[in-house]
């Protein structure tokens, strides 16, 4: 679960001396250039994700990169596709201000993978299973 706002600063109370140190710096940037404003972040913690050969990103982007060269899609397409079907099986909604944010046609965006858990890039992967599937019965082609 995450939740992301923009406020004012002054809004903003931490009860922790160690934090507070570091939020005044941060406190003084949003004077300067943004009116005061910062924007606060909060969710519930997450196992972090690896990267490199053999990480759920490399799988992902591994099977997205095959759909395209197969397909002649653009891989920015296909992994807005994979996705929005993703959406459709748990993986979070982008939002803004408690809204989610559609595309064009008034699809609802899925958030970035660098924002997501290792439960919920599974939730990918399995989308991109689905679409591959999908593929390979439509064309009557075996693929392993």
């Amino acid at each position: 679960m995450r939740y992301e706002r923009h406020i004012h600063h002054s809004k903003l109370v931490i009860d922790d001396p160690d934090f507070s140190k570091m939020l005044d710096a941060v406190r003084d940037k949003a004077d300067e250039r943004f009116n005061g404003y910062v924007k606060v972040v909060v969710s519930t913690p997450a196992r972090s994700r690896t990267t490199g050969e053999g990480s759920q990103n490399h799988h992902l982007n591994g099977h997205i990169q095959f759909i395209c060269q197969e397909t002649g899609n653009d891989f920015d397409d296909v992994k807005k596709y994979v996705k929005q079907m993703a959406v459709s099986m748990g993986y979070p909604m982008l939002m803004k201000d408690g809204v989610p944010v559609l595309d064009m046609w008034g699809s609802p965006l899925g958030i970035s993978e660098a924002d997501s858990t290792v439960e919920e890039c599974a939730i990918l992967i399995e989308a991109v299973h689905r679409r591959r599937f999908q593929q390979v019965h439509d064309e009557g082609d075996f693929v392993a």
